[in-house]
């Protein structure tokens, strides 16, 4: 038989395990509390960056940002997950993911809800520059008869021209190209040419069969696509003339911009273009701190962010501020006026 006295010191016992099990478990939630306070104070950073195709420059572009945030942020967990140019602002814009890259005149178009857009994401806010232009490009092969896009209309030549997808940057800014002299793609085909979206490479491999004539996107200079397909046929490069230069900047929220002689061998006159950055944006509702340390880390990465991608290095501290139309998240507002980029 157990003593009384015995089954009151197991009692005993059992209940100053139990208050130190207590004890421990609220200390536990003690300890995490203050964790994730000191995490809050040091600006812990665990995000996602929405970017590019797997294996395209995108992808490397948003990797390099990404990196430049792990980097000078302690403990920062971001990841980079694959996306498109046309569907990366409403993704942010939606709060599906915090941060994404996109051009400057596809983010406006979403902001403002404009084509290829159905509805406007008034949430998302730019952060920063990250390429600071990407320049359309319209290519012919060389022994095409005409030399400008205005003798294209003027002759209403049959030209059988190759674009990417409907809604696409390339093809939206085509379509407005020919919008300003009042042409449609039906007329085109009334003339005997044909439209026919395609992908890159199957666009430059049926112009080096001489199925297709002439091509027009919005990419790097210079384009690494562009650089191959050069070395499998003779190419040329048509200017835009001012009047259309202004319009469509005026009308996609783009600038005017110059490709210069040399960027590509078959290129020996600059070319009067329409450019567009690559932006970072951020939803709204993002912290003004953690914003501000994120703009603050790709600031002082340019020196190895040119080293992850040669597009890097025109990134300065004069073009970094410049995103243009979509407003500026107040973080990296903040951070632009201490660093006297905007007034």
């Amino acid at each position: 038989m157990i003593k009384k006295s015995s089954v009151a010191a197991i009692i005993i016992f059992l209940s100053g395990l139990l208050a130190a099990c207590g004890s421990g478990a609220n200390g536990s939630n003690n300890s995490s509390e203050s964790q994730d306070a000191a995490a809050e104070g040091n600006q812990q950073i665990q995000t996602t960056i929405i970017g590019g195709r797997t294996g395209g420059a995108w992808s490397v572009f948003t990797e390099g940002i990404a990196e430049s945030i792990r980097k000078k942020n302690e403990n920062a967990l971001v990841t980079v997950e694959p996306g498109g140019i046309v569907e990366n602002p409403s993704a942010v814009g939606t709060a599906k993911i915090p941060y994404g890259i996109s051009y400057s005149m596809t983010a406006y178009a979403a902001y403002m809800g404009e084509e290829p857009y159905d509805k406007k994401f008034e949430d998302i806010r730019a952060v920063s520059v990250v390429i600071p232009a990407n320049y359309y490009q319209f290519l012919a092969l060389a022994d095409t008869p005409y030399d400008s896009i205005d003798e294209i209309i003027e002759n209403e030549a049959p030209v059988r021209l190759a674009l990417d997808q409907k809604g696409s940057a390339g093809e939206i800014i085509t379509r407005n190209i020919l919008q300003s002299y009042g042409v449609t793609y039906e007329d085109i085909i009334s003339w005997g040419g044909s439209i026919d979206h395609l992908g890159g490479s199957k666009t430059f491999e049926l112009m080096a069969d001489n199925r297709i004539d002439a091509t027009g996107d919005a990419v790097s200079v210079p384009s690494g696509d562009i650089l191959e397909a050069s070395t499998a046929m003779d190419l040329k490069m048509l200017s835009l003339n001012q009047e259309t230069i202004e319009t469509v900047s005026e009308k996609l929220g783009m600038e005017a911009g110059i490709i210069k002689a040399g960027s590509y061998s078959f290129l020996d006159t600059d070319i009067d273009t329409v450019s567009t950055p690559a932006i970072l944006m951020v939803h709204k509702d993002i912290s003004e701190e953690e914003v501000y340390q994120v703009t603050k880390s790709i600031y002082e990465s340019f020196d190895y962010l040119g080293t992850v991608h040669e597009e890097f290095k025109n990134l300065t501290a004069e073009n970094f501020a410049d995103a243009g139309k979509v407003p500026l998240h107040p973080g990296a507002e903040k951070f632009y006026k201490e660093m006297g980029l905007i007034e």
